[in-house]
């Protein structure tokens, strides 16, 4: 008598508890969760679980129980099956825009602190950490309070779960090597909610050039290149030896994301310039410049021809110039500097998209 009265007590206990699947389903929010991922998982509206708690935004915070509405309930409205209303889109967009930042540096007021001092420590103005945090008139500042210092202009993203080096860097469109050097990593493991940056800070990307050789300055390229382009001897040099010989005067030059100088520059800033010694004007970024000239198979290339790769991105990402014997000169990301590689090497090979002939 006593097992069949625990028995009728356990099965009233299990139909009368709420189950995602049934009419409705209690949720304890988790830290890193959004409005839109839960909506997603278990496939109904964010609108349907915002009316359904009562919400006023978005926002939601670890710990608090969300009442999940049933699929039957937003099955007329909504389907994961078809195709997703413009809510729903711009829930998708709402979201991949959360989980990029801008990067802050925060100081902790310690007792005696005073704006004034806290500005002198950060080389800044009072009236800069005021307007940072929306402060007051008011100068008095609490022992233990956070205060934003800095803004460092530059991007962050928050690593989600199945995300990778490479799928980020796609994903922001950003040269995977870069990702990594400018967080410093050294493996291409993430672990989900690691912060990375995408960009360097603003103040970073003020570099002048410590690490450059006074023979490799600015100036002294321009003026070589400039007596050089002038001499008799280079008059008797067909165009494309020309070419070659002006890129190979830039080797070694340090690689430099968006770069376009001699302190500094890219693989199409770097292609643009060499061209640019010949008086051929080119556009800026490898995806222009593979729209220019005749397109050439891989055994079909020769001297000077352009060599491009999908490298971050499913369009043309990447540019070199084709020296002959499979090798070709380019900025390289990954050298950190103009550099002269093999197309038969694995990274390139996978990557190489074709050939493009501007001189003929």
């Amino acid at each position: 008598m006593k097992l069949c009265s625990y028995i009728l007590v356990c099965a009233v206990l299990l139909i009368s508890c709420p189950h995602i699947s049934g009419a409705y389903g209690i949720y304890t929010v988790k830290k890193g969760d959004t409005l839109c991922g839960i909506a997603k998982r278990f496939k109904v509206r964010p609108e349907v679980i915002k009316e359904a708690n009562s919400l006023d935004a978005n926002k939601i915070r670890p710990g608090t129980r969300l009442t999940i509405p049933s699929k039957k309930q937003d099955a007329t409205k909504y389907s994961m099956k078809t195709t997703p209303s413009r809510e729903v889109r711009a829930c998708d967009i709402r979201e991949q825009r959360e989980m990029v930042s801008q990067e802050k540096q925060y100081h902790t007021v310690k007792k005696g602190e005073t704006l004034h001092s806290i500005a002198v420590k950060y080389s800044t103005k009072v009236e800069h950490l005021r307007e940072l945090n929306s402060l007051k008139k008011s100068n008095r500042l609490k022992p233990g309070q956070q205060l934003i210092v800095k803004k460092t202009g530059a991007r962050l993203c928050v690593v989600k779960k199945g995300d990778t080096l490479t799928k980020i860097a796609k994903r922001f469109e950003i040269d995977q090597y870069n990702l990594k050097e400018i967080n410093q990593l050294k493996s291409d493991e993430l672990k989900t909610g690691q912060r990375l940056l995408l960009d360097k800070p603003a103040d970073e990307h003020k570099t002048t050039a410590p690490y450059i050789t006074a023979s490799l300055s600015d100036e002294n390229i321009h003026e070589e290149i400039k007596t050089l382009s002038e001499s008799p001897e280079l008059m008797s040099l067909t165009l494309k030896e020309r070419l070659i010989l002006f890129a190979k005067k830039m080797r070694d030059i340090p690689y430099k994301f968006g770069g376009s100088s001699f302190f500094g520059i890219d693989c199409s800033g770097y292609v643009q310039k060499v061209f640019g010694f010949l008086n051929i004007p080119l556009p800026r970024t490898a995806r222009e410049q593979f729209n220019l000239g005749e397109s050439i198979l891989k055994e079909e290339l020769s001297i000077g021809d352009l060599v491009f790769f999908r490298t971050y991105a499913s369009f043309p990402s990447h540019v070199g110039i084709y020296l002959g014997n499979n090798l070709f000169i380019h900025a390289s990301s990954k050298g950190r500097k103009v550099t002269i590689d093999s197309l038969e090497t694995p990274y390139y090979a996978s990557r190489f998209i074709g050939g493009k002939r501007l001189i003929f």
